[in-house]
């Protein structure tokens, strides 16, 4: 007989398991996350900047020693601590570590997505992935050619590829990780 906590726990098991197999929902999250990423990229530069919020909780000065001096280039710009002063200098690594995270996080959900397909192999599943990631990046920085104070920049989209590659070989090393301890499991069905 059950008792009350275990119903709850074979209800949520069910529901868990009728959502990890439905394709439809599986794509909604990625579509959920490309229109969050979509929101993100449409504000302005002044909306989303982080130095008042950088100033509020640390010291220019415990900034200026966990910043290292130099220069750099990018795009068609200068990175340095001189040209965007301290905060923007930490800033500008910030936001272009955002850029590798938010499409690490896209490339692992449109392998959750395409995980649903039984029938595709590997490497078209890779394949598919990637394009997802990198149609989007290019894109995304097309419409930012188009939105006040934000630069369209092909190496952004590197970076976003880059994200794209880091959260394709997360995904994989997940499942691997997943299908390991299911091999173990008694009656578990296999991963996708």
């Amino acid at each position: 007989m059950l008792t009350g906590q275990s119903l709850v726990r074979e209800q949520v098991k069910a529901l868990m398991k009728a959502l990890g197999r439905n394709k439809t929902i599986r794509l909604a999250l990625v579509l959920v996350w490309m229109s969050f990423m979509f929101y993100l990229s449409s504000q302005p530069y002044w909306k989303q900047t982080l130095k008042p919020l950088l100033r509020e909780h640390i010291s220019e000065q415990q900034l200026k020693k966990a910043a290292p001096a130099g220069s750099f280039q990018y795009g068609k710009s200068v990175v340095s601590v001189k040209r965007l002063g301290t905060y923007g200098y930490v800033e500008f690594f910030i936001r272009k570590t955002a850029h590798v995270v938010e499409y690490g996080i896209l490339a692992l959900l449109a392998g959750y997505w395409l995980g649903s397909f039984r029938s595709m192999n590997g490497y078209k599943r890779t394949s598919i992935m990637l394009a997802v990631c990198v149609l989007f990046a290019v894109t995304d920085e097309y419409h930012q050619k188009f939105t006040y104070q934000r630069t369209s920049m092909a190496e952004d989209v590197i970076l976003d590829t880059c994200g794209a590659l880091l959260g394709t070989a997360m995904y994989y090393f997940f499942l691997k990780i997943l299908q390991k301890t299911r091999k173990t499991a008694p009656n578990h069905p296999k991963t996708s």
